[in-house]
């Protein structure tokens, strides 16, 4: 009978069973995705605002940059899935 619960109590608190609990609560939870963007974009607010009480200049260009990206309609950056389709593509022809 004491075996048993002991037994039983190890198994709860093996390396295995709790490595599988945590994988089951971390599982579809878009909550740290949520978070960490929302860490990034407080930590830029006050390296702006930190920044513009030192150097007024230099955040004032980096933001300006931020504001035309922002509002700008074209990518920041090309899609590398569509680089390698038009390679393919010059490759072809």
């Amino acid at each position: 009978m004491e075996n048993e619960v002991i037994d039983e109590a190890e198994d709860s608190g093996s390396t295995e069973a709790l490595a599988e609990e945590y994988i089951k609560k971390r599982r579809n939870r878009p909550d740290d995705v949520i978070a960490m963007q929302a860490v990034v974009c407080i930590l830029a607010a006050a390296a702006l605002f930190i920044g513009n009480i030192f150097y007024p200049d230099i955040t004032g260009a980096v933001f300006g940059r931020l504001r035309g990206l922002a509002a700008g309609q074209g990518d920041i950056m090309q899609n590398p899935i569509d680089a390698v389709a038009a390679y393919i593509d010059k490759l072809q022809d």
